[in-house]
């Protein structure tokens, strides 16, 4: 009865009516053979008419609970099991035994999860997908003990790859510290709940994926990163920091189709970024991944500033209070976007409030300059762009506030 329709609502998979199933037995019948008519008085043919709609209709509702117990809460262990790989949980996460592994070897070389390792005992499983950076050794490795129980590993103990690796490249391993000792086995319950927590993910699109998965990687400063349609089909993955290998496989296990990614940008400042391409393997396949590089922007801000009233305040301090913010503002804006106007001046209320009641304030005048060029707002607006491929950067040395009676005296 694959022919039956499944009714879905908010309350799940819904049951077909016994008369609805009895109605497409009779048209299925009729089909196979012409003439077959149930509409007799009561026979023998009625009576299997009858057993038979009670028959599919026992299949009918064993197919809604199936389909209805495809949830953490409801299914068999099995099944759970097979819900936990696809959400990528594993088993025994907070109570197995664990250790943290540092891979050597081959950089570029991709480790996946799912690779085991060995201490002559036991067996681990690695968790997460790592790289070998250009420094030929990789950040710490999160592995977990395949079989649940409490053990002691100690440091420079886990030594043996168990998955296969090609023979082209060159990769050990080893755990500098001590790993972590198991708790009890994690109960049916617990792991329904870690499930379920994986299943209730905010759904994300490639660019916040990408964002994030960049952001994880050592070094990589997240205001300048940013994934940008440069033409039809074609996008460009933009990184500052972080070791090239580690940025690139996040490129990889974010973007499904890295046939997209281009570094040929038309920048508007003719300005022509540079850019960084990768190899990496993950085996057995080869990769070329192309991101470009920000690079920075020099700014100067000289902010004059002027309140009503006689209240004695020392420029100094004013001075000691604002440059730090705005010192922060300047180098936390995001690769590509404009310096406010409207928010220096925001930033630099908030910084002295404490000395300056903002109602008081009757002047804050903001001059930018950018790469030592003296740069208008764009018209129409309080925003000064730069380079759309540069970040800004600044310091305390580049932000001058001044008191007006400071100004030509």
């Amino acid at each position: 009865m694959s022919t039956l329709p499944v009714v879905v609502t908010q309350s799940g998979a819904q049951p077909t009516p016994p008369k609805k199933l009895l109605e497409k037995l009779i048209a299925l019948v009729s089909a196979e053979v012409p003439g077959y008519t149930a509409n007799l008085p009561p026979s023998l043919i009625t009576d299997l008419a009858s057993t038979a709609t009670m028959a599919i209709a026992l299949i009918d509702s064993a197919m809604v609970d199936l389909i209805n117990s495809v949830s953490p809460y409801g299914a068999n262990v099995p099944l759970l099991y097979q819900l936990g790989g696809i959400y990528g949980v594993t088993r025994g996460v907070g109570a197995n035994t664990s250790v943290s592994v540092v891979f050597t070897g081959s950089p570029g070389f991709v480790i996946t999860r799912g690779l085991t390792l060995s201490d002559g005992n036991h067996q681990y499983v690695v968790q997460h997908n790592a790289i070998i950076p250009s420094s030929g050794q990789s950040t710490s490795v999160f592995c977990l003990a395949s079989s649940p129980g409490a053990w002691a590993v100690p440091a420079g103990t886990v030594t043996q790859i168990i998955t296969s690796i090609p023979s082209i490249v060159t990769l050990s391993v080893s755990n500098i510290v001590e790993g972590s000792p198991g708790l009890d086995a994690q109960s049916d319950y617990e792991y329904r709940a870690q499930v379920w927590r994986a299943g209730m993910m905010a759904v994300q699109g490639t660019p916040d994926n990408l964002k994030t998965a960049l952001y994880r990687v050592p070094g990589v400063h997240p205001n300048q990163v940013s994934y940008r349609q440069v033409s039809l089909g074609k996008w460009a993955v933009i990184c500052g920091g972080g070791d090239p290998y580690e940025v690139a496989q996040a490129i990889h296990e974010s973007i499904p189709d890295i046939s997209v990614l281009t570094v040929d940008v038309n920048n508007p400042s003719g300005y022509v970024p540079p850019y960084e391409r990768v190899t990496i393997e993950d085996h057995p396949d080869i990769y070329d991944i192309s991101y470009i590089i920000p690079t920075s922007q020099s700014v100067r801000i000289i902010l004059t500033w002027n309140t009503i009233g006689f209240n004695p305040i020392d420029p100094a301090t004013v001075e000691v209070l604002a440059d730090p913010a705005i010192v922060d503002y300047i180098n936390g804006i995001y690769v590509g976007k404009p310096i406010s106007i409207y928010q220096i001046q925001t930033v630099f209320q908030k910084a002295v409030s404490s000395v300056i009641n903002p109602n008081q304030i009757s002047l804050i005048d903001v001059k930018v300059s950018i790469d030592n060029v003296l740069r208008e707002p764009d018209p129409n607006t309080g925003l000064i762009s730069g380079d759309g491929y540069k970040f800004f950067t600044t310091d305390i040395s580049g932000v001058m506030v001044q008191h007006f009676e400071q100004v030509g005296g």
